[in-house]
């Protein structure tokens, strides 16, 4: 594998993915776990849907969920989440609502909620189950998850943008290796067979123990509030500072992501973005309706599930 300093994002994601693959105390779900696991992600799904029309809350299917309902009509087979893009302000209206029409059954996770979530993008976990991956060995809330990754509004101006990215990118790169330093006690005894793996945490470890004059709280606060620092609702481009290639190479004409077309995934109707192509060329390449080789394919592995 190549050196990880090296890698470009959709790589880089897929080098921490599957890098922790056969790691002590991980396993890789089997087809049984992987479908009861597709079910319920399914069946949360349709919960968020119906309350987001209802509300009146524009979403879309992100990532690898619009990959999959347009090359597969529903899950990549081998895929073990579910993930949605929502701009910013219908996020803010989300949060408002999320207790009355939702907080029965799950519980909202996000950086500026704190509760020592330490992670960027947003996640609506499912009340009394368990989905403990390694990057959350010391987080309160751990059921199964759908993420949500917010769509932030940038400046028309580039040097403003530039700066703004610039911004996003340090803050985002400060509280990933916040949580790691965080979590180390507990996440290293995972990375000791895959020592490449294990240079690039001690990396961001080192790096996260120097930032020990802030709590992993206020750092998340703080990135939150330089993510959605630019506040025009009508600027040309938007971007996901979250993301899997993070601010510029998740960088969107506004009318792409934050307008939708209808697509189906697994029987029900479903919102993708109307860029959906430009969207799928972006996170993938021009092939992405391909199907990948076996050993190409993301494979999450799992420290505890329960259902």
């Amino acid at each position: 594998m190549a050196n990880n300093n090296k890698l470009g994002g959709a790589d880089r994601r897929h080098f921490f993915k599957t890098g922790f693959r056969g790691a002590p105390g991980t396993f890789e779900l089997n087809n049984e776990q992987l479908k009861e696991l597709q079910h319920t992600l399914l069946g949360m799904l349709q919960d968020f849907i119906a309350v987001f029309e209802e509300e009146g809350i524009f979403y879309t299917l992100s990532g690898g969920s619009v990959l999959g309902a347009i090359r597969h009509k529903g899950f990549i087979p081998w895929d073990d989440d579910i993930d949605i893009n929502m701009p910013r302000a219908d996020f803010e209206h989300l949060k408002r609502i999320f207790e009355d029409r939702l907080g029965d059954k799950y519980v909202l996770c996000a950086p500026e909620i704190g509760e020592g979530y330490g992670m960027a993008h947003v996640q609506i976990k499912k009340k009394g189950t368990v989905y403990k991956a390694f990057n959350e060995l010391n987080m309160k809330n751990t059921g199964i998850f759908i993420d949500i990754f917010v769509l932030e509004s940038t400046y028309d101006n580039a040097l403003r943008r530039k700066l703004h990215g610039y911004r996003c990118l340090a803050l985002g790169y400060m509280l990933t290796c916040k949580k790691t330093a965080e979590d180390w006690d507990k996440l290293k005894g995972y990375l000791v067979n895959n020592p490449e793996l294990m240079k690039a945490y001690k990396k961001k470890m080192s790096f996260g123990k120097l930032l020990g004059f802030v709590s992993l709280d206020a750092l998340s606060f703080k990135v939150i509030r330089v993510y959605s620092k630019c506040r025009d609702n009508k600027s040309t481009y938007v971007c996901i500072p979250s993301g899997r290639k993070h601010y510029f190479g998740e960088m969107y004409k506004r009318e792409d992501m934050c307008e939708s077309l209808q697509a189906v995934f697994e029987g029900i109707n479903v919102r993708i973005p109307k860029g959906t192509e430009t969207y799928m060329n972006m996170l993938y390449d021009s092939n992405y309706m391909r199907i990948p080789p076996v050993e190409d394919r993301e494979i999450h592995s799992a420290v505890e599930l329960r259902f």
